[in-house]
């Protein structure tokens, strides 16, 4: 099998640790921290990080391409392995011992351009601005009105980054919905709000703030469409992963105390 590795440049040589096991059973046809799309003929990809490492690959590998995530950052809800697990995986490959989970991508427009995310859209005024009245219109449906900080636009993957911080749900990877969420809404009973994934979610500002896509600075945009785009990324998990494991372990909700 043609395997390509990214890494994280500061886990260097936990990836160089990776594919030197990988390389004893199949072919490495790509190794390096730089994102860009892994030569034509790749079957697999494999990740040595955190979360924002698999954002930045998922950016760049094809639909088709699935990718395997090791665990060399601080939370992982996108990662399967940790590194001390390589020979399992090696295991799992063999007998194709793997379920698979795709995980879809955000589209926001703006004007003629598009933006992809695969965990959130946001948008946020600087920190030295005022608070921006900011209007809502989720596809026929009418217009909600929120005066905050900005607004979160999640995908069920991005239900365990920043829209969780500010009191968002965690949503199961396979759901098929979009969440809202206001930034530091001026009033206390402003929620979240769960929209279906085949709705188009329209966001007007009163002024120019900023427009982030998965972390990343895009630019200040008033305007904004966001919908479930048709772009997805492929992640490979061992078979007996268990989701609320996940989230019990690295964010302690609905853990027993005992």
């Amino acid at each position: 099998m043609k395997v390509a590795v990214f890494y994280k440049e500061e886990k260097e040589k936990e990836a160089i640790f990776v594919k030197d096991k990988i390389s004893k059973e199949h072919e490495v046809v790509f190794f390096d921290r730089v994102f860009v799309t892994p030569p034509q003929g790749t079957e697999l990809v494999v990740v040595v990080g955190g979360d924002g490492t698999m954002l930045r690959a998922a950016r760049v590998v094809p639909n088709a391409t699935p990718l395997v995530g090791f665990k060399a950052g601080r939370i992982g809800f996108l990662t399967s392995y940790t590194v001390d697990d390589v020979d399992r995986f090696l295991e799992d490959l063999r007998d194709r011992n793997f379920r698979e989970e795709k995980r879809w991508f955000l589209k926001a427009k703006v004007g003629g351009d598009v933006v992809l995310a695969l965990n959130d859209v946001v948008l946020e005024r600087d920190l030295s601005g005022k608070m921006v009245e900011i209007e809502v219109e989720v596809e026929g449906h009418s217009s909600m009105w929120f005066l905050a900080d900005g607004v979160v636009v999640a995908s069920p993957t991005g239900s365990t980054a920043y829209s969780l911080s500010i009191g968002g749900p965690i949503i199961f990877p396979e759901s098929e919905v979009l969440v809202v969420s206001p930034i530091a809404p001026q009033f206390f009973f402003t929620r979240s709000v769960v929209v279906p994934s085949w709705l188009r979610v329209d966001i007007r500002c009163q002024r120019e703030i900023n427009l982030i896509a998965d972390g990343m600075m895009v630019g200040k945009v008033k305007n904004l469409t966001v919908e479930k785009a048709e772009r997805y990324v492929r992640i490979l998990r061992p078979h007996g992963y268990d989701y609320v494991k996940v989230v019990k372990d690295k964010l302690g909700y609905g853990r027993k105390i005992e």
